[in-house]
């Protein structure tokens, strides 16, 4: 039906207004001791997928390293992040008070991709950058381009 398609192409419209559903190609972030790497960020209806165009000793290359759901909650939800607040310096420094963050999957592994698993994460904007938190491991990456 008309209407049908026409709220259709509206949400999508809306969407790529929204910074989280902006994210998509190429990355780079410091995967720690295994120094820098590229990602590149594509979705799939609201859920954010970044692969590794380079890998390491732990996750190769052409693994998923990460994927957040984008999906709009409210905060009250059960599986709804409140966002980050951030001090007033260091929110004059990055031009926002809150940042959004999403829950998400950090893919792990131990070395030669052994005892691969995922676990809990995070994404969060940060201005034009993001990161993402792989929680158990206290382990966050920022990525630029």
């Amino acid at each position: 039906d008309e209407r049908a398609r026409r709220c259709q192409k509206e949400r999508e419209m809306a969407k790529k207004s929204m910074p989280q559903f902006n994210l998509h190609g190429l990355w780079v972030g410091k995967y720690g001791n295994n120094g820098y790497e590229m990602v590149n960020v594509t979705y799939s209806g609201d859920t954010l997928t970044a692969t590794k165009v380079t890998g390491d000793r732990h996750v190769p290359r052409g693994e998923v390293s990460f994927t957040a759901n984008l999906q709009p909650r409210m905060y009250n939800e059960l599986d709804a992040l409140p966002p980050v607040e951030l001090l007033n310096s260091a929110a004059s420094q990055w031009g926002a008070k809150l940042l959004p963050r999403f829950v998400g999957k950090g893919h792990v592994a131990d070395e030669g991709y052994k005892e691969v698993a995922w676990v809990e994460g995070q994404l969060v904007l940060i201005g034009d950058y993001f990161g993402f938190a792989w929680v158990p491991q206290q382990h966050q990456i920022f990525f630029g381009r």
